[in-house]
């Protein structure tokens, strides 16, 4: 029987590392060390524990990003037991073994599990907690239903007077309430405690992984590379964790992962097997550093802060290689505050060889996302190898070797070739312990990339211990010039090992390979090569200025002056393709050179041509070439009908063959359809369509768009059987589009498809003049209405290409967008973590904004300038969070567009932005962020004319433009109720603007909120009668002496702790205004101020009490109760009655609402004697007056009486002191699964929502019910945090 191909799940052979370890077996990575910039790495992983050497595998891991930070800055001293208080609210019990503190002091923290987790470990770790409740609810039911089963045989039948009815109506309450608490299980997830201190010699902390409090058996661990130890959250997750101090132990980080991702990657480059070295990543003698990117908060993305962090890293820790298998679509290229860093700090002054995934974004060219194709990286493609379908993928045959179809591509947006070497992209090898298993298959450039990474770790470990000088320049160089080619375009190839170990030890490589050749081509977009791609710039010769210049490592050290002094290269030009011309040579010196060069495109066929002008040194010929200057055409073809239609035909595709195509969008073309046909097709094939255009300083991925296909078989018998896909795509008119067609290199067989590409072009104009001066154009991206505030909008739609159905036009608007000023901005230093490689420290500027939701919804927080800028930020960080008024932590959101369901209520929005310029953060305190939230759609309605719009009649209807034709039609506008929900003047709604059927022709739409509508008076209620100047003269009178009244009764409040002049105002008010409601409900709102602060201390005296009550009694006795009650007993018709009928509506309301809080306040008070009382007898008494004054109350409010908050406080407070616990708890949750119930800003909810809240953890401890007082415990802290959750 064969032998498995162990050895091909991680391909090393066709890169040649096998056979380098041959020859050199000693150079397997020792002495190298590793930085993975990935999801972090798993410690217990296999292959992760020791390298070839027996020295420890993994020696230092960071969290970058923050998700793991806990505040330790909250000092406790232990009980007389040992045992100190939690920040979660339990009792920590602290194991006599360990080491007493250095102070006598513990610190304590919290953390949840919540944006620590993975996430692909929150559900099952949900599924098993859930599992384990219900089985622990099941004995609780069974207890509770005992003892009701044991009642109902003591007590057979019982009248609802009877005492024993009220138990068992308990005991049935209790019965239910566990099955609806069960029912409506919401998991907070987990709630840790976290202990800190300093022995006296580091700082040690402990977790309680297992939320009992209880921390026997917990490990104490120290900052990881103090120790190298790290723990687990236990068996539910197996989830593996290290942690690290900072700012003097004010902060801890406790270090997860945020997926499988990263420990993947290391096992790739390095991972070592002792007993099956079959097993063993491409380096296996190297260390690995885990520098943690991908934040558990945003599902393991990158950050700008996690970027920063690390490369600043970096060059903290001087790696000898690092490892970036991540990316994002960048706008511009070498610039951005995380590239500066990594190029100027880690590469070119640390020495940092930094290697990178080209990206997942192919077969598109210029589809490479940040960090690579920056220079200074060394740019790693996916590529397929001969053994790798049967090893890895299992297929039935084999495929040609190739590029992976998935793989990026160059060049560059600003034209440089992209991709520096490919790598085979996947393997079968180590996870992390969470996962439960031991490998997986992952495939990608990601894996690429540590492939590569590990061929350069076996090149500097044979050259550390030949003691042969390197850089990262001269590395960079030798795996590009000695890559074995592949027929790839610009001409990259697959690394070889050993063909860059010859070439980095030949004893003349000393001199101008230890450089990195900046190349700079003049023109529009100055870029680093020659990108020719719309039809103006391929339709003419181009005679760009090219300058070349070394730039050195370390420029800041003395011993670089020298060697620019020393650096001379006479360098031969050479052209590789006849269509471009340059020079023959050119001296090159260390400020650089400008040269000419000549690119003829207008001869050149249609499709993709790629050329060089390469620099070769005279005097080292052998090192290859010492720069290219890349250049790239995109040559359109040509398109019939005008360009309106391209056809392609009969088209044959095998595994992994890419078509590449190059189409002229036609001016005024804003989508196309693309239709798919294939005949004859034997099984199932998948199939990839992309349509791309790109643009200076805008991500490849604004302008692309795909379409996945599962092309069916056709093979079913049935003549002229066909399978037949469309699909539509938003175009740019005017730019070339590259049109790419796709069978996936696993889909085996041949498919034949033609393909139809069918422009259209569909113009609106919009204008709020009558006349049709054109405001706002679009042809597919967003339209202005309504620009002038005028309440109508004018539209023509011209059709451009072709006869277009057009459609019974509607916009529908479905979001409202606000724009937000800050309430509060300061400015800070940040501390040791964001430290910049040179001493800087980074400031942080952190803006407050208040966020009021309509409506429930998504809602998407967002700063415009940083939006999809990730390594080419401006900032090192911008993160915008969002709590409740709570202080729960709601949502977290960066640089990409990532909406948040929130509830109907009031949010703290918090942005804070990180720079190194003071003098910037200082400029941005006043800046504003857009607030995107959903609402019900609205409909602004489409008329033929200015007249069918103002009349209402005569809709726009379905029509026909043929080819050069308008329409016009009027759109109209939308104030007072028509408006949705909480939109404001000066709001935008936002939407779309439907003109045909098909999907891709909508564009997005904005529409300004007009000012608000002027109150109307009710004439009728306000009849004009003649007015003397005497009676005006004493209106006025009376006018400023109400206001002068309302003032002072205002000023109650402010006057806080000066008793003196309160009680002097509250004289002058009792004596002037003693019966004016208003200010009875002050005076009461004062003393019960009072009161509620002495109930906090447990200082209650009689004279508060005193004061309340004489408060209650003026206010019940300036009140007709009689009156209140028969008016709210009366149908009152409030239209007929006028302004006058809704003044007395509310007058009779601010009354009743007052009797109610005064019945409310008086039951309060007659508790609180109830439970201060020690004479049994009196406190029977206050019991009946007690009972009597909750019904009293219950008659002024809601019914039933339990869904107010305030009565619902007194009522289970009674119930509780009965022992119908069952029943209270029954009470309180209905009131709490409310939603309108919810503190949502508002102060009393807020303090009613605490209260009950409280009272239900003690009522479940009280019944003993621990799984719920453990589930009450994690909710409490979740819902209401003591702090904000810091950035």
């Amino acid at each position: 029987m064969a032998a498995f191909p162990t050895t091909a799940t991680l391909p090393k052979e066709e890169t040649q590392a096998s056979a380098f370890l041959d020859h050199f077996p000693t150079f397997d990575g020792r002495g190298t060390v590793i930085a993975i910039l990935d999801t972090g790495v798993d410690p217990g992983a296999v292959g992760m524990q020791v390298t070839t050497t027996g020295e420890p595998k993994v020696i230092e891991i960071i969290d970058c990003t923050g998700s793991g930070d806990v505040d330790m800055r909250a000092e406790v001293e232990p009980h007389q037991d040992g045992s100190v208080k939690g920040l979660s609210g339990r009792t920590l019990t602290i194991p006599s073994e360990w080491p007493n503190p250095q102070t006598g002091k513990y610190r304590v923290g919290v953390k949840l599990a919540k944006g620590l987790f993975p996430k692909d470990l929150e559900t099952p770790v949900m599924k098993e907690r859930k599992r384990k409740l219900e089985i622990r609810n099941h004995a609780l039911i069974t207890e509770v239903q005992a003892k009701l089963k044991d009642h109902e045989t003591r007590f057979p039948k019982l009248e609802p007077t009877d005492k024993e009815y009220q138990v068992r109506q308990d005991l049935k309450d209790r019965v239910e309430v566990l099955k609806d608490q069960f029912a409506s299980f919401d998991d907070p997830g987990h709630v840790f405690d976290v202990i800190s201190f300093h022995d006296g010699t580091k700082w040690r902390a402990a977790i309680d992984v297992n939320e009992t409090g209880d921390f026997k058996g917990t490990d104490l661990l120290a900052g990881y590379s103090d120790e190298l130890k790290y723990s687990s959250f236990g068996d539910d997750s197996h989830l593996n964790f290290s942690i690290n101090f900072y700012d003097d132990g004010d902060l801890l980080s406790i270090v997860t992962l945020s997926g499988t991702h990263g420990t993947h990657v290391a096992a790739i480059a390095a991972a070592n097997h002792p007993t099956d070295p079959r097993q063993n990543g491409v380096a296996p003698g190297a260390k690995i550093i885990s520098l943690k990117i991908g934040d558990s908060r945003l599902g393991s993305q990158e950050t700008p802060q996690s970027l920063s962090r690390a490369a600043a890293e970096l060059a903290r820790l001087k790696c000898d290689v690092a490892n970036i298998s991540y990316g994002e679509p960048g706008a511009t290229f070498d610039y951005g505050r995380c590239i500066e860093i990594l190029r100027e700090d880690a590469i070119n002054k640390a020495g940092v060889i930094v290697v990178s995934a080209a990206g997942n974004s192919g077969p598109m060219l210029s589809s490479i996302g940040h960090p690579s194709g920056n220079s200074g990286l060394i740019t790693v493609g996916a590529y397929l190898t001969q053994q790798m379908p049967g090893a890895l993928y299992a297929l039935l045959e084999n495929v040609p070797e190739r590029p992976f179809s998935f793989t990026s591509l160059g060049p560059t947006l600003d034209g440089a070739v992209g991709v520096d070497v490919y790598a085979p992209g996947g393997a079968i090898t180590s996870v992390p312990n969470y996962t439960k298993n031991t490998v997986q298959l992952m495939n990608g450039t990601s894996m690429a990339s540590p492939n590569a990474c590990g061929c350069v770790s076996l090149l500097v470990s044979g050259l550390k211990q030949s003691r042969i000088p390197y850089n990262p320049y001269r590395v960079g160089i030798a795996v590009r010039n000695t890559s074995k080619q592949i027929g790839d375009p610009f001409q990259t190839g697959l690394i070889q090992v050993l063909q860059a170990w010859e070439h980095l030890s030949l004893a003349s490589m000393r001199h101008n390979v230890d450089v990195l050749y900046e190349i700079r081509v003049s023109g529009a977009n100055r870029g680093r090569g020659l990108y020719l791609r719309n039809p103006v710039e391929t339709n003419t010769i181009q005679r760009p200025m090219v300058t070349v210049k070394p730039l050195f490592m370390n420029p800041d050290d003395p011993e670089t002056t020298a060697k620019r002094l020393e650096y001379e290269a006479h360098v031969r030009l050479e052209a590789s393709m006849p269509w471009i011309q340059c020079p023959d040579f050119v001296l090159l010196a260390s400020e650089g050179r400008t040269f000419a060069i000549n690119a003829d495109p207008t001869g050149l066929a249609a499709g993709l041509h790629t050329g060089f002008v390469s620099g070769y040194d005279v005097n080292l010929p052998a090192a290859g070439p010492l720069f290219r200057v890349p250049v790239t055409v995109c040559k359109a073809g040509q398109a019939e009908s005008d360009g309106a239609l391209v056809r392609y035909k009969d088209v044959e595709f095998t595994s992994g063959k890419i078509e590449r195509k190059f189409i002229p969008v036609p001016s005024g073309a804003n989508y196309a359809t693309v239709t798919v046909r294939s005949k004859e097709r034997v099984g199932n094939a998948a199939f990839w369509i992309n349509i791309q255009q790109i643009h200076a300083q805008t991500p490849y991925s604004a302008f692309e768009s795909g379409m996945y296909l599962q092309l069916g078989s056709t093979t079913s018998g049935v003549e002229g059987e066909e399978f037949v896909k469309s699909q539509s795509f938003p175009v740019v008119p005017g730019f070339t589009a590259e049109f790419v067609m796709c069978q996936y290199c696993t889909a085996l067989g041949t498919t034949v498809v033609s393909v139809d590409v069918e422009f259209h072009g569909i113009q609106v104009s919009a204008s709020s003049v009558v006349e049709g001066q054109f405001g706002t154009k679009s042809s597919g991206d967003m339209i202005f209405l309504n620009s002038a505030n005028a309440g109508l909008t004018r539209c023509d739609i011209l059709s451009h290409l072709r006869t277009e159905s057009i459609s019974a036009v509607s916009v529908s608007l479905d979001k409202v967008q606000k724009s937000l000023r800050p309430t509060e901005a300061a400015i800070a230093p940040l501390k040791v973590r964001d430290l910049l490689p040179d001493g800087r420290q980074l400031y942080e500027l952190v803006l407050t904004y208040s966020l009021k939701v309509a409506e429930d919804g998504n809602v998407l927080p967002y700063y415009p300038r940083t939006m999809a800028s990730f390594y080419d930020s401006f900032f090192e960080s911008v993160f915008i969070f969002v709590y409740d008024t709570q202080k729960s932590l709601k949502s977290v959101h960066d640089c990409k567009s990532r909406p948040v369901k929130l509830k109907e209520g009031t949010y703290t929005a918090k942005m804070q932005i990180v720079s190194r310029s003071l003098e910037v953060l200082d400029k941005l305190q006043q800046t504003p962020i857009l607030v995107d939230l959903d609402t019900k759609a609205v409909t602004l309605t489409s008329y033929k004319s200015l007249g069918s719009l103002i009349a209402g009649t005569d809709k726009f209807t379905a029509t026909t433009l043929a080819r050069g034709e308008t329409a016009t039609f009027w759109l109209s506008g939308m104030e007072g109720s028509a408006l949705p929900k909480g939109a404001l003047p000066g709001d935008l709604l936002l939407g779309s603007f439907k003109v045909s059927d098909i999907g891709a022709s909508k564009i997005q739409a904005a529409y300004l909120v007009p000012s608000e509508l002027p109150k109307k008076e009710d004439a009728a209620s306000q009849p004009s009668i003649p007015v003397l100047p005497s009676t005006a003269e004493s209106v006025k009178k009376d006018e400023l002496a109400e206001a002068i009244r309302d003032l002072e009764i205002a000023h109650l409040k402010k006057l806080g702790d000066d008793l003196v002049k309160r009680d002097a105002l509250m004289a002058k008010l009792t004596a002037e205004h003693g019966s004016h409601l208003p200010f009875l409900l002050a005076r009461l709102a004062v003393y019960t101020t009072e009161f509620d602060k002495a109930h906090e201390m447990s200082s209650v005296t009689p004279d508060h009490v005193q004061n309340v009550e004489k408060a209650l009694d003026t206010i019940l006795a300036a009140v007709d109760q009689t009156e209140v009650a028969v008016y709210f007993g009366l149908k009152v018709d409030l239209a007929a009655g006028g302004e006058a009928a809704k003044a007395k509506q509310k007058d009779m309301e601010t009354r009743k609402t007052a009797v109610a809080q005064v019945l409310l306040w008086r039951a309060r008070l007659l508790k609180h004697k109830i439970v201060s009382n020690a004479d049994a007898d009196a406190a029977t008494v206050s019991t009946g007056a007690f009972d009597q004054a909750l019904v009293d109350a219950s008659r002024w409010i809601a019914s039933p009486p339990t869904t107010d908050g305030k009565y619902l406080v007194l009522w289970t407070w009674r119930l509780k002191s009965q022992g119908m616990l069952g029943s209270a708890l029954k009470s309180i949750n209905k009131y709490l699964s409310d939603a309108k119930n919810v503190a949502s800003g508002d102060a009393e909810k807020t303090a009613i929502w605490k209260e009950l809240t409280a009272v239900k953890k003690e009522i479940v401890a009280e019944l003993g019910w621990t799984v719920w007082a453990e589930h009450e415990l994690r909710v409490a802290f979740v819902r209401a945090p003591p702090a904000y959750v810091p950035f």
